[in-house]
């Protein structure tokens, strides 16, 4: 039987949960910006176990997580983690196409919803299906979808909200208004 390994762990921002398969992570969750004392648990990746791997059976481990751990504890640190986490995603293309994009961009660095579009060859107005992909990203965080940011340094969209986009910025060094 194929297997999802599970944790979760404290951030500056509230508690993260984090799935991984054999392949690398599949989901990381952020906390919920209006409800941030309320912690949805292991819900949120049971929904999305039964939505991409069903018939998968999860198993909590800490163990199956040293990896993840540092990284995330350099990133809230502010240092460029040293190690690159794989990842397992599932999604549309188009969606995966975006992802791939977005997990290259360097840490202290970012890329507008335009240009992601430019680089797909897609037409210039095809930004905001950039960001409904940027919005549906499975592992914010690893695959850093708040370094991407609207025309002329806007600050926009972000599933943890503007403030943690904006906090998550500001710890690479990136300062917008």
């Amino acid at each position: 039987m194929d297997r999802l390994f599970f944790t979760s762990f404290e951030s500056p921002y509230g508690r993260l949960w984090v799935m991984r398969s054999g392949e690398g992570v599949v989901r990381l969750t952020l906390p919920v910006p209006s409800r941030k004392k309320l912690d949805p648990g292991p819900s949120i990746l049971v929904d999305f176990r039964d939505r991409n791997l069903p018939g998968y059976q999860m198993m909590e481990s800490k163990n199956q997580f040293r990896d993840v751990n540092r990284w995330l504890k350099s990133f809230f640190r502010g240092d460029p983690p040293e190690e690159d986490i794989p990842v397992d995603l599932y999604g549309t293309e188009f969606q995966r196409a975006v992802w791939e994009i977005v997990y290259k961009i360097p840490f202290g660095h970012t890329i507008t919803y335009g240009s992601i579009s430019t680089r797909l060859r897609r037409q210039s107005n095809a930004a905001r299906a950039v960001g409904a992909a940027a919005g549906a990203n499975p592992i914010p965080l690893i695959v850093p979808c708040h370094r991407v940011i609207g025309e002329r340094n806007k600050l926009v969209g972000f599933g943890g909200g503007l403030k943690m986009k904006q906090g998550l910025l500001r710890g690479e060094g990136i300062l917008l208004l």
